[in-house]
């Protein structure tokens, strides 16, 4: 079975366990306006997606430029983005240290052992014991707690690091690496982190550069990446032709296809075939994704930063301008996790609560500015209209309407009546 548009699926990111931290110190809100607001308890743990639609998880084919928050499974402990030429496919690990799989199935990339589709997710064959799974274009990778790494679906480039280029349905170990503690996977292209940052080994096609090892040869086992100095490994992502590797320092070094300023640095149209060092030490980036022309990084502080492609909002800037250097995804805060789906971002994040827009009618300016700070927003423009009769004074209209749900930090904007100078007829 083959799925519409609208049941294109993504894969998520989720984590087992979230905390919460608040910044900085709130103004004193006067007590007769904090009455005027709602007590909000602090929501559950949730997943931000946005890019194109049908990617996202979220129910539709709505392209978006900004997060929107999705359900995620109770017993899930990481999800991954699995890319297909068609449709996608998602990756879950569970508690019990299973890998479960749905979606496009055409290469065997589910690991069921079958070709099959599947609108609701089935167990990949044989494999337990599993902390981390990654998803490839038509291809999935898992890595076990022994440090080994498998691997099954298409294998036309060599992605799946066997020796060989024959495809399998089914899950089979990677031969020449061990000591795994870290995996990543892109088009056509593969990166294992070994004993927990020393070195990064890649495998698959390279006609970009995409394995970083200074040729455009294809591996069908793996190769190390070269001359990326002294840099500890904190993370790796692999993208469409590109992959990228996160320093313990902050440090971004990225190699390969540059074709959209995805490496963080201005666009080239040859192949970038070593590592170039793209953001600097001391940035505060925790952890990177990368996408298929764009990368998202998550910062100590719980923002998310993005750049590259955005032609179809993957950027979550409220814009669809591609950049080189990195943004800051509009109003995501609290976040602890970052994915990036083949046009798509995601990010685990406790989310602020959403409040209704209070309603102002009769307020002075100053009333409710204190009552909307109090609501977690703020006063925005204000129009100030003459009643000579002084029937209608303080706040006539405002917008949005009372009752509105808005994110965080909205502005509301109002007009009020006055009296006259001359005072009341």
């Amino acid at each position: 079975m083959k799925f519409s548009r609208s049941r294109r699926l993504a894969g998520l990111a989720a984590c087992a366990a979230l905390a919460l931290g608040v910044a900085g110190t709130a103004a004193a809100v006067p007590a007769q306006a904090q009455a005027r607001g709602t007590a909000a308890l602090a929501p559950p743990p949730d997943v931000a997606s946005w890019g194109a639609g049908g990617l996202l998880g979220d129910g539709t084919t709505t392209s978006r430029s900004r997060y929107v928050d999705i359900g995620a499974g109770n017993n899930v402990v990481q999800v991954a983005a699995g890319w297909t030429t068609l449709f996608g496919h998602g990756l879950e690990v569970r508690t019990d240290g299973t890998v479960w799989a749905w979606g496009d199935n055409r290469a065997g990339e589910l690991g069921d052992g079958t070709t099959t589709d599947r609108l609701a997710p089935v167990q990949a064959t044989g494999l337990t014991g599993v902390t981390q799974v990654a998803g490839g274009c038509d291809h999935s990778l898992a890595l076990r707690s022994d440090g080994t790494v498998w691997a099954w679906g298409n294998n036309s480039a060599g992605q799946l690091g066997i020796g060989s280029t024959a495809s399998s349905a089914v899950p089979v170990k990677i031969t020449g690496v061990s000591q795994v503690t870290g995996i990543a996977a892109g088009w056509d292209s593969a990166v294992a982190v070994v004993a927990g940052g020393a070195s990064v080994w890649a495998w698959g096609g390279n006609d970009a550069g995409q394995l970083g090892d200074g040729t455009l040869a294809g591996r069908t086992t793996p190769v190390r990446v070269t001359q990326i100095g002294t840099v500890h490994i904190a993370g790796v992502g692999v993208g469409f032709k590109y992959a990228a590797i996160l320093g313990t320092d902050g440090s971004v070094w990225a190699w390969g296809a540059d074709t959209r300023g995805q490496l963080g640095n201005a666009p080239v149209a040859t192949p970038v075939t070593r590592p170039v060092h793209t953001i600097g030490a001391g940035s505060g980036i925790t952890q990177i994704a990368v996408g298929a022309s764009h990368m998202v990084a998550l910062k100590s502080d719980g923002t998310v930063l993005a750049w590259g492609d955005n032609t179809n909002g993957e950027l979550g800037n409220g814009t669809t301008t591609s950049v080189t250097g990195p943004v800051q995804v509009t109003g995501l805060t609290g976040a602890t996790q970052v994915a990036a789906g083949l046009r798509a971002g995601f990010a685990v994040h406790v989310p602020l609560p959403v409040p209704p827009v209070p309603d102002l009618t009769g307020d002075t300016q100053t009333r409710a500015a204190q009552v909307l700070q109090a609501a977690g927003l703020v006063l925005g423009g204000v129009t100030t209209v003459t009643d000579k009769y002084c029937y209608h004074l303080g706040v006539q209209n405002q917008h949005p309407p009372a009752g509105t749900s808005v994110f965080p930090g909205s502005a509301v904007s109002v007009t009020i009546g006055v009296p006259p100078a001359s005072g009341c007829l």
